[in-house]
């Protein structure tokens, strides 16, 4: 999981961080902004992996908990990219 959080962590430095529609919907509709979904995978209070192969496309899970409700980020990448493909509070 290193290589993944430092390319993360970099595409966030450099502003290169793509967010996807789906995802731009979900912040929408959960009165969230680019700035807290960023605030979550730089300070993130746990980090899960999605593999290939499994039920859900692989990407890494950021989760951050505010008093009862947890906010996740989820980043996958395509080749040298790395997109924010959803993100939800709850």
């Amino acid at each position: 999981m290193d290589w993944e959080l430092t390319a993360i962590w970099q595409a966030v430095d450099q502003d290169t961080l793509l967010f996807s529609r789906h995802a731009r919907q979900e912040l929408s509709l959960d009165a969230l902004t680019f700035e807290d979904a960023t605030d979550v995978i730089c300070f993130p209070d746990e980090i899960s992996k999605d593999l290939p192969g499994g039920t859900r496309a692989p990407g890494l899970n950021f989760d951050r908990h505010f008093a009862r409700v947890r906010f996740r980020v989820k980043v996958g990448w395509n080749g040298s990219y790395y997109i924010v493909v959803t993100a939800m509070s709850n």
